[in-house]
């Protein structure tokens, strides 16, 4: 049976489903089609079933949300719909999913601290599909004024945190994580290396590194890192000590389920002296349009009773203001 041998319904319904994109190839097939893709109920159905892209606003992150309205939803700042969120000094961890808008809350092995920093990933399983992880990472100094690193592993299934205890804390992280393909990224750096990209692998449950398309060694340098279309990594490196007004981003190549990691020709050159802002931008974190060379960013105006900042911006300009958030 061919597609055009279905009811007309069911042809209207199957093609409602289609991606808009996708629609406008197809509609120079047969006339019957190029009159169903201007038809104002199809519009409206095929509209309907579009993912909606949503921008989510938390503290000085910005993330991209698509959200399906049949119940698929997927980010490219969380893992698989689901958002794992803390509340303010990290004194409560929660998971949001945003598919069915159920919540639930992480309760501590022992007790969650305010520089932790989490990742976000699952291990492929044959009987229940997607089995959820959350790696809790800390380094502190502890009340005989030792420095003390912690590594542990919640599991979604059984509702626990086991301790990890046979890894290191001799680098430092500078960015918040990016999952991806059920592992997670971060900028992270040491002295011998100087900066590079750490990852986290949920089925191992290990550590590995790749470089970074740039060479720095300060500490003080601000790097963030965006998830671009649920399958590559883009990274942004700005020297802000050195007082350099120029910022750079870089993106991989697509990235697949072996973890091979390479970096792409691309390259978004931003020259800040060019806009003429107010004051000094220090960028916490963004979101990159690959195809439009454009990169949405947010930081603290520190100039501004500490609000959140969120501007879209080029290589060639800076685009009209987007807003400001109270914290």
């Amino acid at each position: 049976m061919m597609i055009s041998d279905l009811p007309n319904d069911l042809e209207s319904e199957i093609l409602s489903r289609v991606p808009t994109k996708a629609l406008a190839k197809l509609q120079t097939t047969c006339k019957r089609w190029y009159a169903l893709f201007r038809d104002p109920n199809f519009i409206k159905k095929n509209f309907g079933n579009a993912p909606s892209k949503l921008m989510l606003l938390s503290n000085f992150g910005v993330y991209s949300v698509s959200v399906d309205h049949h119940g698929i939803h997927k980010t490219s700042s969380h893992c698989e719909g689901l958002i794992l969120c803390s509340t303010k000094g990290n004194t409560r961890l929660v998971v949001w999913d945003s598919s069915t808008g159920e919540t639930r809350w992480i309760k501590p092995r022992t007790r969650f601290r305010n520089d932790d920093y989490y990742g976000l990933g699952y291990v492929n399983s044959k009987s229940s599909g997607h089995s959820f992880k959350i790696l809790r990472s800390c380094y502190y100094r502890n009340d005989q004024k030792q420095w003390v690193a912690e590594f542990e592993i919640y599991e979604f299934g059984s509702d626990t945190w086991r301790v990890l205890d046979y890894f290191t804390h001799d680098y430092g992280v500078f960015s918040s994580g990016g999952p991806l393909k059920r592992n997670t990224y971060w900028v992270a750096g040491d002295k011998e290396m100087g900066m590079f990209m750490l990852y986290f692998d949920f089925t191992r449950e290990r550590f590995g590194h790749f470089p970074l398309p740039f060479k720095s060694f300060n500490r003080e340098d601000t790097a963030s890192l965006s998830v671009v279309r649920e399958e590559k990594l883009s990274v942004l490196h700005q020297k802000i000590l050195e007082f350099s007004n120029e910022m750079k981003i870089w993106l991989t190549n697509k990235i697949d389920e072996t973890i091979e990691l390479s970096w792409s020709n691309f390259v978004l050159t931003v020259d800040y002296d060019k806009f003429n802002l107010p004051s000094v931008v220090n960028v916490a974190s963004f979101l990159l349009d690959e195809e439009n060379k454009v990169a949405v960013c947010s930081d603290i105006d520190v100039d501004d009773e500490n609000r959140t900042r969120v501007y879209p911006l080029s290589h060639l300009r800076f685009l009209d203001f987007v807003g400001r958030l109270m914290d």
